[in-house]
């Protein structure tokens, strides 16, 4: 009775204790561990928060195969949920699951005038969620230009893009998922060092698999995310990537060629979330959904 009590009045419901989940999700010093203006948030109470929506988010070349929609999560955060149907893998066979379009986020924070810009966002895995052996999760694209930037991505690599998704891979581990111009350009060279960091993986047909483990999204629990990406200078090997989790910077790569010439520019955020993996035996035996909250966005350095 007393902890019944106690729950109603911290507004949760009256479940096992196990059952719970924190609602604590995201806080503006983990979304935005690195201070930049201008930036947006939907993160609720956040001064200036946006709504979560696709006035918003500004969605384009969405893949309307896999329909998401805007819905409280099971601790009534309110979210953008993935869906996917048992059976799903990557967005062209059936059934579509996931999530699949490309946004550029509100027009007061243009992330094509960044040389360094950070991406936010929190996950919720449910509790009975079965990881197979891998899916991809949003993160920061770009590109010389707004079409040839949505090119790097199901195995078609490009010198003229890059995306910087993560992966949740079995049993929740967590990895940065790149695409960037291929090492085996004499010109790209430098990118070769991604290859031989710890627990990373180059793929020669498909993405470069990042310290692989060095983070993890637990079911039943939120995870917050913030990546930080700075465009490399023309001609040379500065690019960085880094990646915080619930405040805590876990991975973090310098020395990198994120761009061909100086029309490479951050165009917005890859909102993308499927199984797979290309083949069956990546696909979910289950209906499973995902919820994604408090996205968000900031301009830490200007080109």
């Amino acid at each position: 009775m007393i902890i019944s009590i106690l729950f109603a009045a911290f507004g949760l419901a009256t479940a096992s204790p196990s059952s719970v989940i924190p609602r604590a999700r995201g806080t503006e010093s983990n979304l935005f561990p690195i201070s930049g203006s201008p930036r947006w948030t939907t993160l609720a109470g956040a001064s200036g928060s946006l709504p979560l929506s696709n006035s918003t988010l500004r969605p384009t070349k969405v893949t309307n195969r896999c329909p998401f929609s805007y819905q409280n999560a099971p601790d009534g955060t309110f979210s953008l949920k993935s869906h996917y149907p048992k059976g799903s893998y990557k967005p062209s066979v059936d059934p579509c699951g996931g999530v699949s379009f490309y946004a550029p986020g509100p027009s007061s924070v243009d992330l094509s005038d960044a040389k360094e810009a950070l991406l936010s966002y929190s996950v919720f895995f449910p509790s009975t969620f079965e990881y197979v052996k891998g899916g991809k999760l949003p993160g920061l694209y770009g590109g010389n230009d707004e079409n040839t930037a949505v090119s790097c991505s199901g195995g078609r690599k490009d010198t003229t893009c890059f995306s910087a998704r993560l992966m949740w891979r079995a049993n929740g581990a967590g990895e940065l998922y790149l695409y960037l111009p291929p090492f085996d350009d004499p010109r790209f060279a430098a990118n070769e060092k991604l290859c031989s960091l710890p627990n990373s993986i180059c793929d020669a047909s498909f993405g470069i698999s990042v310290n692989r483990g060095s983070y993890s999204f637990p079911a039943g629990q939120w995870t917050t995310i913030a990546e930080r990406v700075k465009l490399n200078d023309f001609g040379e090997a500065n690019g960085e990537i880094e990646l915080f989790v619930n405040g805590e910077s876990v991975i973090n790569v310098s020395g990198i060629i994120i761009r061909d010439s100086s029309a490479g520019r951050i165009r917005g955020i890859q909102v993308q979330s499927f199984f797979g993996g290309s083949s069956t035996d990546w696909a979910t035996p289950k209906d499973q959904d995902l919820y994604f909250a408090n996205f968000g966005a900031a301009i830490i350095d200007r080109i």
